[in-house]
């Protein structure tokens, strides 16, 4: 009887090594194709430089340095000048000195003192704040509103409270994404999960991931972020979660690049950490949806009524409304690559054409100079 050969295990670690590049190198191509090709909607002719100064105040946190930078980059591709300041210098001598006809602030909390602010309005100059957190700091913000000429507010349903409060000119203006920091990249086996989830444990992503723990014990996850030993099932999951650890955005890009799957979950608008007493809603979908997009890769979201907005579920993302749901998204795309992909393909083109802080800015730009 003529004995079957077998492949060494030598050969098959070098087929099964040849196939997953190859895959690999197809998807990254792809990605990088839909990035090339993609024109971003900037609401204007292109190429053109507004004959503008533009002096922007950065937030001064840490946390918040890739959406600096995402505004600073999409400022010098718009406006003839460009200035940088910081919250503690004295932003009024400086917009004086340099011109500016615009003072542009990223703010969530008190990052730039009103007293400056009322001081750049005294001299004529145009200010504009961008609200980082809304509405979960609205208790912050709707003090520091009126003292700007025009608000923009991530959050759609904040709107109508600035103009209760003498903000004519508030705007529903989404961040975008930092697309130098979150792109389609090749990453390391060490970056590789199934399914990635970053962010911090609130009570609404607790209760979310106590249900599903016992499933996700059987894949590769990977779990990052501040207080998730307050997990019941914690222990279940203990060696997939980085524990109080606040992941870097290059870091984070590195995650959602090698994930199959990059599940979204909002933060709820009652959680005890926030300052919304107003209990205004949240409705809009967060900068992470962009983030993920960017990055080519599957994201898994929890609905919100502004998502049909920014994309279209079913085709370019998809939407859980319950744990049992996420599960069976879960496994509906672990098992469907193909649909799985081409689904991520249509969110980074999406996200190239609308979502980028070029296009943000170039609108927020119209909004103050028409």
């Amino acid at each position: 009887m003529r004995m079957r050969r077998t492949a060494s295990p030598w050969r098959k670690g070098k087929e099964d090594g040849f196939r997953a590049g190859l895959a690999d190198g197809e998807h990254l191509g792809r990605c990088r194709a839909i990035v090339r090709d993609t024109v971003p909607s900037l609401g204007g002719s292109p190429g053109t430089i507004r004959p503008v100064s533009v002096l922007y105040v950065k937030t001064g946190l840490w946390a918040y340095a890739p959406l600096d930078e995402g505004v600073i980059d999409a400022l010098r591709g718009l406006v003839r000048d460009v200035h940088i300041a910081a919250p503690t210098d004295d932003v009024a001598a400086i917009a004086s000195t340099v011109g500016a006809d615009l003072v542009l602030a990223l703010n969530s909390v008190e990052c730039l003192p009103v007293r400056h602010v009322d001081a750049l309005r005294e001299l004529g100059i145009k200010t504009a704040a961008w609200f980082t957190d809304d509405p979960y700091y609205s208790d912050v913000t709707g003090d520091l509103a009126p003292h700007y000429d025009y608000v923009f507010t991530l959050e759609e349903s904040c709107v109508p409270f600035y103009r209760d409060r003498g903000c004519a000119e508030a705007h529903f203006l989404p961040f975008g994404v930092n697309t130098a920091m979150y792109e389609p990249k090749r990453v390391t086996a060490s970056y590789r999960y199934d399914i990635v989830f970053i962010g911090s444990a609130f009570w609404n992503r607790v209760a979310y991931f106590d249900r599903l723990a016992p499933y996700l014990r059987g894949k590769r996850v990977f779990i990052a972020g501040y207080w998730w030993d307050r997990l019941k099932h914690y222990s279940l999951l203990a060696d997939r979660i980085r524990l109080g650890y606040w992941v870097s955005s290059e870091e984070t890009a590195s995650f959602y690049n090698g994930a199959k799957i990059v599940i979204n979950m909002h933060r709820a608008i009652d959680d005890e950490s926030n300052r919304n007493s107003r209990r205004l809603p949240a409705q809009s979908v967060n900068p992470r949806s962009f983030e993920i997009g960017a990055c080519g890769t599957l994201q898994l979201t929890d609905g919100r009524v502004g998502l049909p907005q920014a994309y279209e579920a079913g085709r370019e993302i998809a939407v859980y409304g319950s744990p049992e749901e996420l599960i069976e998204r879960v496994e509906h795309y672990l098992n469907h690559e193909e649909e799985r992909r081409e689904t991520a393909y249509r969110s980074l083109h999406r996200t190239m054409e609308e979502h980028t802080y070029l296009s943000r800015v170039s609108r927020l730009l119209g909004h103050v100079f028409g």
